[in-house]
């Protein structure tokens, strides 16, 4: 696991992205692979639990949280289709917008396809 000092990933702070091709999208350079992004929703409650299963790689664990449409915690994700990156950060909703309560994290390789494999399986509650 590796985590960074930058402020916010939704801002694409990070030295193994950059910009590439005619429309400017992010790449993650290792692979020469595009980045995609995707936001899940927690209940307020399970931010702690969410917190314990990014940092000690109890990825199978994410699935026993409340994944909900709209809810206070959010957590951002940026991956490659190719599963070999995956950048995370966990978001709060106050004051009226989503804002950074976490360090980002990155996975690479093996972490970060067991890591993305577990996302697919999430099924947002209404």
């Amino acid at each position: 696991m590796e985590t960074t000092n930058y402020k916010n990933l939704k801002n694409h702070e990070l030295p193994e992205l950059e910009r590439k091709g005619f429309f400017r999208r992010w790449h993650y350079m290792p692979t020469q692979m595009a980045v995609s992004k995707k936001m899940y929703y927690f209940i307020a409650d399970d931010y702690d639990d969410l917190r314990a299963c990014l940092e000690k790689h109890h990825f199978n664990d994410i699935k026993n949280l409340h994944c909900k449409t709209l809810s206070p915690i959010e957590l951002f994700v940026l991956y490659t289709k190719d599963q070999q990156f995956a950048a995370v950060q966990i978001f709060r909703y106050s004051d009226y917008e989503f804002k950074p309560n976490s360090d980002i994290t990155v996975y690479k390789g093996a972490d970060a396809e067991a890591f993305l494999s577990v996302l697919k399986e999430l099924k947002p509650e209404g």
